[in-house]
């Protein structure tokens, strides 16, 4: 009975893997990008029963010297992906659209170029 009661214990116990969401920018010459700003957000459309989607999908973050920005969701999710910098008098830009699937790690490329 206690090994019974142990076993059950620590097998219920499992915690769930993260939804992540990495995001690599790179430039068109395939070099990554840091300090891009990555946005992850829904579409902005109204459902049936006129409810926006939930403003707590949407996040953003800057890319790190690797040229990625990466983000935790708890659910399963379909979102749009932009990465934009201004260099100069240059606006660089890509999007994309990633879809998450939940307890999985989700890596996507985004090549950004002048626009």
């Amino acid at each position: 009975v206690f090994a019974l009661v142990i076993t059950t214990t620590f097998t219920s116990c499992k915690k769930e893997k993260d939804t992540i969401a990495i995001i690599i920018v790179k430039d068109t010459n395939g070099n990554v990008v840091s300090g891009v700003k990555v946005e992850l957000f829904p579409e902005p459309t109204i459902s049936q029963n006129g409810e926006l989607p939930l403003s707590s999908l949407s996040k953003d973050k800057f890319t790190d010297a690797n040229g990625k920005a990466e983000f935790n969701y708890e659910l399963e999710v379909i979102l749009n992906v932009k990465a934009s910098q201004t260099v100069g008098n240059d606006y660089l830009e890509g999007v994309s659209i990633i879809r998450l699937l939940k307890g999985k790690e989700i890596t996507k490329v985004v090549e950004i170029s002048v626009i």
